[in-house]
């Protein structure tokens, strides 16, 4: 069960980190700090990658002064080993694709639940949690309720959800029905406890038979019967031929499906701006996130170094990143074409002061795959983007009629005030509030009307009733005509 754990964490280490968590959210919150500690690691963006460019074509680097919207981009991983082996479809393990069987359900309807998902950790010493998770739709789209209207494409409905959770010398479950009655999204829930009598599986091939199970509604009235197993597949690896790690590979960028968008500004004098911008569903606001980076490049490569804040160990640091890049001029626009290989365990061994060398990673990513003799983990990354258009003044920031651009609180940590700077575009309504972690307001800072240009507003670490906050991490949050954008910030007493 062991490769469970060392594969979870060894996940959103890499890339698909973030929608594991939050799939299993529940659940790693019960598990250990450091733990879950793992798990919350920020996962590689295209901004954290120590790539290796390969060769392009000679480059003016003025060419990069201006503005770049982002386009598309992808990155592949490749595994090698050095002998010939087989091991466990990820896809498949985890409910992205359909796994090898099924488990039935019988009884008032009738379906087969042919996608898997089954993680589990272990509590040092104190036994060990297994998350089961069964659905007739991939589980990567995780779990629908009575708010949720944009059903995927291709959504099987009825739709069924087998969740089964043991650890802690407790265990519970629960088997969800839910369908579309009159275009409203209606479900009906099915709770029960420890069932592990009816539940086997095998630690090594994750292969999940449930047996004799029965469920029903508190009334009585309506009773199903699950029966079934349950495996996912393998992979056949061939020695010395790298093979692509179809659950590795990912979209850098922004999400699209998610209206967020990406654009760069370069400036002459080598600085420049990562801007992010989205729309925020659950506080139904635009948001927008500035990263700042200094930046140089020869006729080949480029090289960004972007100044960020660890939110976990309260300190700033830096991500440098080296990519080759080509401009290419077409008659859809100007496109800059950036493309890096890195190799993985590289890149865990720089960001992870739990690894000492390659060869640990390497180790510890064996025995979460169940393989062995891996000679590499590459990852080919490529971005595209698109050329906006040149910045207002050569060093400065290019601000569109209605935007604004939030600097870094300074100093940060800071004792006993610090100070936010922002630039606007134009003329606009504004309002500036501190935030505790926990989202509760403590300060409002300025609400009116601000001009176009810079400004700068200090806060003195007190509360709307002048008192004198704790140690610990506080938000700025500056709305700027109905856009908002946050900054952390760390007091230290």
């Amino acid at each position: 069960m062991r490769q469970i754990t060392i594969f979870i964490i060894f996940i959103s280490l890499v890339f698909g980190g973030e929608k594991i968590a939050n799939l299993f959210q529940k659940q790693i919150q019960q598990l250990p700090l450091e733990i879950q500690k793992q798990i919350s690691k920020k996962t590689p963006t295209w901004k954290h990658i120590p790539g290796k460019p390969s060769n392009r074509s000679m480059m003016d680097p003025s060419d990069l002064y201006g503005e770049w919207g982002f386009e598309d981009s992808d990155a592949t991983a490749y595994l090698t080993v050095g002998t010939d082996q087989q091991m466990l479809n990820f896809m498949q393990r985890f409910g992205i694709e359909q796994a090898e069987g099924g488990i039935g359900i019988s009884g008032t309807v009738s379906d087969t639940l042919d996608f898997m998902s089954i993680a589990g950790f272990e509590y040092y010493g104190d036994g060990i949690s297994v998350l089961i998770m069964l659905s007739n739709n991939p589980i990567y789209f995780g779990y629908y309720d009575d708010y949720y209207n944009d059903i995927p494409e291709g959504f099987e409905l009825p739709f069924y959800m087998f969740r089964y959770a043991s650890g802690y010398n407790n265990a519970e479950g629960s088997l969800v029905i839910a369908d579309t009655v009159n275009g409203e999204w209606v479900e009906y829930e099915y709770e029960f406890g420890d069932v592990g009598d009816t539940i086997t599986i095998d630690s090594s091939t994750y292969r999940i038979e449930i047996s004799g199970l029965t469920v029903s509604n508190d009334a009585g009235d309506s009773t199903y019967f699950i029966n079934g197993t349950i495996t996912p597949g393998t992979i056949d690896l061939v020695a010395g031929v790298p093979t692509e790690m179809s659950f590795f590979s990912g979209d850098f960028g922004p999400d699209v499906g998610e209206d967020e968008t990406m654009s760069t500004q370069y400036f002459d004098d080598g600085t420049g701006y990562e801007i992010y911008s989205g729309f925020d569903e659950y506080y139904y606001d635009e948001w927008t996130d500035t990263t700042e980076f200094d930046w140089s490049a020869t006729n080949d490569s480029l090289t960004l170094i972007f100044h960020e804040f660890d939110e976990y160990y309260y300190e700033e640091y830096d991500d440098t990143v080296t990519v080759a890049y080509e401009i290419m001029i077409l008659d859809s626009g100007t496109y800059v074409y950036m493309s890096a290989d890195f190799d993985l365990c590289e890149f865990i061994v720089s960001d992870d002061d739990d690894y000492t060398n390659e060869d640990s990673c390497y180790a510890d990513i064996e025995r979460g795959l169940g393989i062995t003799d891996i000679e590499s983990i590459t990852i080919d990354f490529w971005m595209e983007m698109i050329y906006v258009g040149p910045l207002t003044i050569a060093g400065e920031i290019g601000l569109y009629p209605d935007g604004f651009i939030l600097h870094r609180t300074y100093p940060n940590p800071f004792n006993p005030t610090t100070t936010l700077k922002y630039e606007l575009g134009s003329a606009g309504s504004v309002s500036i509030d501190v935030f505790d972690v926990n989202g509760r307001k403590i300060r409002s800072l300025y609400n009116g009307i601000s001009s176009a240009g810079p400004h700068e507003i200090r806060w003195n670490a007190r509360d709307n009733q002048g008192r004198q906050m704790s140690s610990g991490v506080y938000l700025f949050k500056v709305n700027v005509d109905g856009k908002v954008q946050t900054a952390k910030m760390l007091l230290l007493k």
